[in-house]
């Protein structure tokens, strides 16, 4: 009986680990908050264009900004992409600011025309300077994804 093997002994070696696979959710996730960014900002000269030309866009156009910048939120929970925070926050401000004047003042398309256009135009101007933070992620993004190879 010493010289059989049993199957429930310890093992004398140890075992082999699988390789894991590299899956960088990191550089996606970034790539996905960059682009929620652009299209922020786009989207947003896009908006007070259509504002001015027909204030009834912003209807549309308010909303599905504000849609965009809660999944840029959400995407830059990660502390390296927390600059977004700032894009996503003034996007869903303006469309509340925006809906509120509207409500409150209790303003008809005509009356809303001239400000909220004109309110528009500034935000849309101002939230250009968010490049400047597009440009920043994805240059420190790039530079991570350089150094991140383990040659083994």
């Amino acid at each position: 009986m010493g010289s059989e093997i049993n199957p429930y002994a310890a093992p004398q070696s140890a075992p082999a680990r699988p390789v894991p696979i590299t899956v960088d959710f990191g550089q996606r996730r970034m790539r996905f908050a960059v682009g929620f960014a652009a299209l922020l900002m786009i989207g947003s000269l896009l908006a007070s264009a259509f504002a001015i030309y027909d204030i009834e866009s912003i209807v549309v156009s308010g909303p599905l900004l504000s849609l965009f910048a809660l999944v840029l939120a959400v995407l830059s929970i990660r502390s390296d992409l927390r600059g977004f925070w700032i894009l996503s926050a003034a996007t869903v401000a303006m469309s509340i600011g925006c809906f509120l004047t509207i409500f409150l003042g209790e303003w008809s398309p005509g009356d809303a025309q001239v400000p909220i256009g004109a309110a528009s135009v500034v935000f849309a101007i101002v939230i250009q300077a968010g490049w400047v933070m597009v440009r920043s992620v994805w240059e420190r993004g790039k530079g991570l994804g350089e150094g991140d190879s383990n040659p083994q």
